[in-house]
């Protein structure tokens, strides 16, 4: 009973408490909002839609095909078979600064002498027990340092050793820049020389330390002041570029190089076999050859080769054989009767190779090899003739007019050398065989526009240098192309 009478009482002070809080909230009431009231009485008239003109199309533009034209350079026109081009010499480069004094030696340092109780005696005083012991390696064993002793000599010494011989030749920049390591050891400059085509400059290395580093003289005759350094990079087993300072520019260059192919061969002469060279492209088949002659006199193979990978790398193919009496001690040189024998016999072994285009072979004549081109081409049938005439070719060595005129080939004259006046009645001679005989001769006169370092080269075999350094190779070779078209 007292339980259902707390229920009660509990429910009745609940109910009464809501009532109370319901009666204390004041609630709006919910009326419509008020609608705003507006009496229209004048309204704007609509203005009248203005038609535009069709807009005028606007021609479409025209196709770059011209402008990609004009970034690409004009193709280099053949050089004419019936008219004689001289070519403007340059002005003479500026002369060089004077080189700054050398600074003046400090003053050595006053020697103060040590009691004599501190040194040793002199050796010779020395008694037998009290001289140092001498370490004694047997004949037979090599001792190694450095990197050699702690990986292995079969490792470091042998595997990564290049050939000095590597060293030189053609190096192409991205730029088309052309830098020649000519190897001249041998010769009165007694060093790799390095020429810039973009610099015009020539000079000589020096190895400096290590065996793939060297430093740039200033000239072809002295290794100071250094103006420059070259260090050779390989890759796998051969060097393939360099790393190219010099006081010319202000960054690096990484110069590649053009890897020709090169081999020693040996063909049958009228005696004997001669020993020859073969430098072909870097690729494929079906060249453009020459047979190289400089002459009966001994050159140094090393300058050959500088001028022979030159013309290789303008995708000549070329073979140069060593004249008689050059292979003896002596180096007693043969007769241009002799040399012209052996440029026969060259020219029916190098047609007869599969790297070679038959139809395609000429004889270049080099210097004192003019004249023996000259008769060797009357007596064959070569595709084309090259005579290059430079100082060290006197002008009676070229044959007479009789053989001149049974010269019926495609002939480049190129004519060059600091003194081209004296060539004046040859040329004469030939521009009348050309234009009375209907002769394909290309008379191209070159004075020598080299710069001041190739012109202190001045030597008797300095014409190699410079036809290197004045780019002789790609002006022939250009002709050469342009004979098959």
């Amino acid at each position: 009973m007292r339980h259902a009478l707390s229920w009660l009482l509990s429910l009745l002070f609940h109910a009464i408490l809501v009532v109370g809080l319901l009666q204390s909230v004041d609630l709006q009431p919910l009326l419509p909002e008020d609608i705003m009231e507006v009496d229209l009485t004048e309204v704007e008239e609509p203005q009248p839609i203005i038609t535009m003109p069709e807009p005028q199309k606007i021609p479409a533009p025209e196709p770059m095909t011209e402008l990609a034209d004009l970034k690409e350079p004009p193709a280099a026109a053949p050089l004419p078979m019936d008219k004689t081009v001289v070519l403007a010499n340059e002005l003479p480069p500026p002369p060089e600064p004077e080189p700054a004094p050398e600074p003046a030696l400090e003053p050595e340092p006053d020697v103060i002498e040590i009691s004599p109780r501190k040194t040793l005696p002199p050796e010779e005083e020395l008694e037998d027990d009290d001289k140092p012991k001498k370490i004694v390696i047997r004949k037979d064993f090599t001792v190694h340092r450095g990197h050699e002793a702690r990986f292995g000599r079969a490792m470091m010494g042998d595997y990564f050793s290049y050939s000095t011989k590597e060293f030189s030749g053609q190096f192409r920049t991205a730029d088309d820049r052309v830098v020649s390591i000519i190897d001249a050891r041998n010769t009165k400059y007694g060093r790799f020389l390095i020429y810039d085509s973009k610099n015009k400059t020539l000079r000589r290395l020096k190895q400096a330390f290590g065996k793939y580093v060297y430093t740039i003289g200033p000239s072809v005759y002295a290794d100071e002041p250094v103006t420059g350094s070259v260090t050779f990079l390989a890759k796998n087993d051969r060097i393939e570029r360099f790393i190219l300072m010099t006081d010319d520019d202000r960054i690096a260059h990484y110069p590649r190089k053009v890897h020709v192919r090169e081999e020693e061969v040996a063909f049958s002469g009228p005696n004997n076999d001669i020993d020859a060279g073969i430098s072909l492209p870097p690729y494929g088949e079906g060249h453009e050859g020459v047979i190289v002659i400089h002459g009966p006199e001994c050159v140094n193979p090393g300058l050959v080769q500088g001028f022979t990978r030159s013309l290789s790398m303008h995708d000549i193919a070329t073979l140069h054989f060593i004249p008689r009496g050059c292979i003896d001690e002596e180096q007693t040189p043969g007769t241009v009767n002799e040399l012209v024998e052996d440029t026969v016999a060259a020219l029916d072994y190098f047609a007869g190779r599969k790297e070679i285009d038959a139809n395609r072979v000429g004889i270049w004549g080099n210097g004192p090899g003019a004249p023996a081109a000259i008769k060797a081409a009357s007596q064959t049938n070569p595709a084309f003739l090259v005579c290059v005439l430079t100082d060290t070719v006197k002008t009676g060595d070229i044959p007479d007019r009789a053989t001149l005129s049974r010269l019926k080939l495609p002939v480049l004259w190129l004519i060059t050398g600091r003194d081209t006046t004296k060539w004046t009645p040859l040329i004469r001679t030939l521009e009348t065989l050309r234009d009375n005989d209907n002769r394909a001769f290309s008379i191209i006169v070159a004075p020598l526009k080299a710069s001041q370092d190739v012109l202190d080269a001045k030597g008797e075999q300095s014409a190699w240098v410079e036809q290197v350094a004045d780019d002789h190779a790609s002006l022939a070779t250009s002709w050469i192309h342009s004979l098959k078209k």
